[in-house]
């Protein structure tokens, strides 16, 4: 035991952690703890321009790196601003601690100045709300906090830290350490489910971000070789499987999948679910019709059967239970040649590809966003960071990139909220600063997070931002034009994004024609600091879009409306 102020408690709680970055904002009610943070040069302390940002940022940090993120508000206005982004990290399921400020320990519930009921609001969106009550707790509290943000699902935990606190002195034990139970399996359950798999003729594997925050990926592979059966994966669960492996399907859902992984999905006999949770995403609205036998995977118990009927639940991680089914199949000496299934998905993929490629090479002015995402993968490094943002431009970044390693395709899947993309990727810069990091966004989505271009500037974290331009809010516009037949509150003006960011100390260029694409990319990813390539793209094109699935979900109206807008 040692005696220590509660502020320099909590930063040596934080350095056992192995806490490299701290993004956050001041404010009186974290003043104490940004004092003793000053002195410990082993972490660097980002300082955003919005509380929404640093929660981004942090939240970047985590997808990127597989660590916890950190990020710091203040109490009250503060941390209600921020809370955006712990919703975000709820939702994709992003390890995140958020310390956060409050009054002094005397005050809390008396409603003064600069106080809100923080466990009120974030509570439904937090795995835990803990407040530090007494200096002798921190070690406990912290050590707590990052354990169970990485614990089972991982999800963000809020730790309040009232004011007061820094200065007061307590005997607390530096070398606290969380004890952990090792998780116990259902052998005969997992045997079962390997069995039906292996006996499948339309099997399908839907992995999901689980797989990733598991390090399944090796896992996964090796089992679909082995089997040689096709996979679909969820937004969150992209680079699991390089999406150019002869087995890849590609995205299922109406957030930028394809018909081929959706009727997948309609058509198996067996679905391995493997980290995901057959989101609303996935299915439509639940609206695909699944039919086959499923095998969910998940480490969460509440997702299994939550959202679709579930044949074999197994809870666990899914490294764990992907290694003991090759290990099954391991002692059976099973391998077997592709199937006819499999040949048949893959010819439906190359269809999809040549119905909705007619415009990739289009050399049309303004440019057409296919032909953008396409050189976008011409120009950048096969193993760069794409951090996408919200809105129609996602659907085309999704059709037309592929992704091929896991933890380098970045978006808010789950919310699709706006303001979250650009400071996700300074977060992700920081987590991997010799990784090219491109955060491809829309104007609208930009402006709502544009003044971290200064702190991109400042700590040098040299981000290229693709900014798809067309003036507008265009998911919504469609959307009201399908359902609603009317265009009304979607348009807006910009500024000139490339002055802008000369001004802010980026770099900038401007993109009208499509030949000038590929040579801007290259000199944005090499001028050594950030950069925004502003282009102009054309608002009319519509993308890739399951018409069966989105009829089902939405309506025979909807797919005659989206019929006549192509």
């Amino acid at each position: 035991m040692v005696t220590a102020k509660g502020n320099r408690a909590i930063v040596d709680a934080l350095v056992k952690n192995e806490v490299e970055h701290v993004f956050g904002i001041c404010g009186t009610s974290v003043a104490g703890f940004l004092s003793a943070l000053s002195t410990e040069e082993s972490i660097k302390y980002v300082v955003a321009r919005h509380e929404r940002g640093a929660g981004s940022m942090a939240d970047g940090y985590a997808r990127a790196s597989g660590r916890v993120g950190v990020c710091q508000m203040h109490s009250g206005p503060g941390t209600l601003n921020g809370v955006l982004s712990i919703v975000d990290a709820y939702r994709d399921s992003s390890p995140v601690v958020l310390l956060a400020g409050q009054v002094a320990r005397k005050f809390i519930g008396r409603e003064i100045f600069g106080e809100a009921n923080q466990f009120a609001v974030l509570k439904p969106y937090t795995k835990s709300c803990e407040r530090i009550g007494r200096v002798e707790d921190i070690p406990r509290i912290i050590s707590n906090a990052f354990y169970l943000a990485r614990a089972g699902r991982p999800g963000p935990v809020m730790v309040e830290m009232p004011e007061d606190i820094y200065s007061e002195e307590g005997e607390v034990e530096p070398d606290f350490k969380i004890e952990v139970d090792s998780q116990t399996l259902s052998p005969s359950v997992i045997q079962e489910a390997t069995e039906r798999l292996l006996n499948a003729e339309k099997p399908v594997i839907l992995a999901g971000g689980g797989v990733i925050w598991s390090n399944a990926c090796e896992e996964l592979r090796a089992l679909v070789e082995m089997l040689q059966i096709p996979v679909t994966t969820t937004q969150n669960g992209r680079g699991c499987l390089p999406e150019d492996h002869p087995l890849a399907l590609g995205l299922s859902g109406w957030y930028g999948g394809n018909s081929v992984a959706d009727d997948a999905l309609e058509e198996a006999d067996v679905i391995l679910g493997a980290g995901c949770t057959f989101s609303s995403l996935t299915t439509y609205n639940f609206t695909t019709p699944i039919k086959g036998d499923v095998i969910h995977v998940n480490i969460d118990p509440s997702a299994l059967g939550r959202n679709v009927h579930c044949n074999y639940g197994i809870v666990g991680d899914a490294r764990t239970v992907l290694s003991e089914m090759i290990r099954i199949l391991d002692s059976k000496g099973v391998g077997r040649k592709a199937s006819s299934w499999a040949e048949e998905l893959a010819k439906k993929k190359k269809d999809w590809s040549k119905l909705w490629g007619a415009d990739i090479g289009s050399d049309s002015v303004p440019i057409k966003p296919q032909h953008l995402v396409r050189d976008i993968q011409k120009a950048i490094p096969k193993n760069s960071i794409v951090v996408g943002g919200a809105g129609l431009h996602h659907l085309f970044l999704t059709s037309y990139m592929q992704t091929f390693y896991p933890r380098t395709f970045i978006s808010s899947i789950n919310m699709g909220s706006m303001g979250f993309a650009f400071p996700a990727a300074i977060g992700a810069k920081a987590a991997k600063p010799e990784e090219p990091v491109v955060c491809v966004i829309g104007d609208g989505d930009f402006m709502m997070s544009i003044q971290d271009l200064e702190t991109a500037v400042r700590c040098g974290f040299n981000v290229v931002t693709i900014i798809m331009n067309n003036c507008g809010y265009c998911a919504p516009k469609i959307f009201q034009k399908i359902n609603f037949g009317t265009e009304f509150g979607s348009d807006y003006c910009n500024p000139d994004f490339a002055k802008v960011a000369e001004d802010f100390g980026a770099g900038g260029w401007t993109v009208e024609r499509p030949g000038e694409i590929i040579d801007s990319i290259k000199n944005a990813l090499n001028c050594e600091k950030p950069a925004i390539i502003d282009v102009k793209i054309d608002s009319t094109t519509i993308p890739p879009i399951n018409l069966k699935a989105s009829s089902r979900m939405r309506g025979a109206d909807a797919q005659k409306a989206v019929s006549g807008l192509r």
